[in-house]
Formats: C-alpha cells, structure tokens, sequence
C-alpha cells in the first residue's frame, strides 16, 4: 500500500496577502447587515471611539467579490467598517485572505480578562500615555482608566500570575487586597481550582478567613455571628454546586470519549480499503493524511484510556 508525503513536510499556505493595503470604503460590502442593537453596545461604541481618537488599528479581512473586481467581502470587522462609515472616512486599511471563510474570526477571538486589561492600561500610563488620551481611546472616563490602574495594586505577583488569564471580574481583585498575600495565593488557587472567580465566592472566602491572615485595617468590627454564618453557608452551597458542575462535565466527557472512539474506529476501517485509500491518495493527499494522523494519534490513546478504565485506574 502507497504512503503520501507527511502533510508536516509540506508548504504551508499563508492564510492572508502578507501586504496590507488601503481599499476605498465604498468597495467595501457585508454579507450580512449589523443589526439595530449592534450600533448601540459598548463594544461598538468602544470602536468608534478609538477609530475617531487613534484610526484603524486592526485592519479588516477582505477577499475580492467573485464576479466584480471593484469591490469586496468584509468576512471580518463589521463594527468597523461602520465606524468608519459614521466618522465619514474614505479610506480602510485591508489584509486579503486566501479563503473566502468568516468562521475563524467569529470562532477564535482572545478576549481580554480585566487583570490583562489593567496591567496593559498601567504598562501604558508608565511609558507616559496621558490617561486623558487612554480614556478616550478606550471609550471611558478618566476615573475608570485610573481605577483600572491601580487594580492588581496590593495583590501578589503569585496570585496575580493565577488570575492572569482568567475571566475575574475587578470586584474580586478588590476583595483579594483585604487579605494576606499568602491567603491571596490560597483563595486564587482556590477559585482556580473550583473555577468559580465571581465576587461572592472571593466574599466568602474572606469571611472564612481567620483575622490574623486579614490586613490589619480590614478585619471584621461587631460583625454578627449570624452573617458570618450565612456568608459561610453560601460559601458551602458554591462549593457544592460546582462540584455538581464538575461531576455533570465528566458524564458528558465520558459520552464524548465514546464517540470518539467510535469514529477512529471507523475512519481506520474505511482507511483499510484499499478502493477508497487509492481513491484517497488520488483525489486528496492533504486530507488522506489528515485522517491517517488521526487514526496514528488517537487510537492508541483511545485503547490506553479503555484499558486503564477497565482496569479501575
């Protein structure tokens, strides 16, 4: 039986025109149209402001109309182009791509967490960009862009390491400044283990706390045994409900693993005919490949995790 080259061995095809170009904005089409309510969010109004204050910083991804040459698709950066539109620009800056795709952009999108956010915005105002200008760039006011500052102010590095990329909310780090930085370091692993950042659970974790791991202008005056009772009963049904969610993830897990397994098998059973791997090998190379590394990769893995669960590891 043939073999086809390695797809690793291959050219890989860049995904976009490596030079970035100026497109006139009324050659620029959406498929599909904004909605009303998209032209009134943050998110869009945010655009708009940093389009008016700085330009266009993230190009839009276009491709050529198939049957006119003078105009184009934008597969991504609707708010964009509609920022554009209202501040009467006549000018966009565009990547071509090679694939007339908008999945990956709607799909694969990075969001910012609010501790990336702050240690960019302080990143910022340390090299000597006006919070003035920062704030309208972003689309806030000026109190915001200070608060944002000084956010992971007060929080160890090693929490604050934890909580880089997670999506925590500015209220939790505000309650993490109450504590000691070793009982910092505690409740982040803690919220990262249960995978629970919300500021209630932060809120019970200090109330559960013992007074000689809060700063000393933060421990609790006159409070009633009864909210802290409370506050710990909450603390305990959070607790409770994600292991609920945890258990309910493995159950879907182990329903996953199965039809996983079940269609290695059968790609490697149809990978065995010699008609339709000729056919394969003729016809697509690329995907023939795909499949064989499939079946390579997964297989045994497939088997090692049935033999460790029939064996009770």
């Amino acid at each position: 039986m043939n073999t086809c080259e390695h797809p690793a061995s291959a050219t890989v095809r860049s995904a976009f025109a490596r030079e970035v170009v100026d497109l006139p904005v009324a050659q620029l089409r959406v498929r599909c149209p904004l909605v009303g309510v998209a032209t009134h969010c943050k998110k869009f109004l945010q655009v708009l402001a940093s389009v008016a204050t700085v330009g266009l910083v993230e190009p839009l991804i276009v491709v050529r109309q198939a049957d006119r040459d003078d105009e184009y698709i934008v597969l991504d950066g609707r708010l964009r182009l509609e920022a554009l539109n209202r501040l009467g620009k006549t000018m966009a800056t565009c990547m071509f791509a090679t694939e007339d795709e908008s999945y990956t952009y709607n799909r694969h999108v990075n969001r910012l967490t609010a501790g990336q956010d702050a240690r960019m915005i302080a990143l910022a105002v340390q090299r000597g960009v006006p919070q003035d200008r920062i704030a309208a760039v972003l689309g806030v006011n000026e109190r915001t862009v200070k608060r944002r500052v000084k956010l992971l102010n007060g929080i160890c590095p090693d929490a604050a390491a934890l909580l880089a990329d997670k999506n925590c909310p500015a209220a939790t780090f505000e309650i993490l400044k109450t504590l000691r930085p070793l009982r910092q370091l505690e409740a982040a692993e803690l919220m990262c283990d249960q995978g629970n950042f919300t500021s209630a659970f932060a809120r019970a974790i200090r109330v559960a706390t013992p007074e000689a791991e809060l700063l000393p202008d933060e421990k609790p005056h006159g409070s009633s045994p009864d909210e802290s009772r409370e506050q710990i009963d909450r603390l305990e049904r959070e607790i409770a409900s994600v292991q609920s969610k945890r258990t309910n993830l493995e159950e879907e897990y182990g329903v996953e693993h199965l039809h996983l397994a079940v269609s290695v098998g059968y790609v490697g059973t149809l990978l065995k005919n010699e008609r339709i791997y000729a056919w394969l090998q003729e016809n697509d190379a690329l995907r023939l490949a795909n499949l064989r590394d499939l079946v390579e990769s997964e297989g045994p893995t497939v088997a090692r995790r049935k033999s460790q669960k029939s064996f009770g590891c």
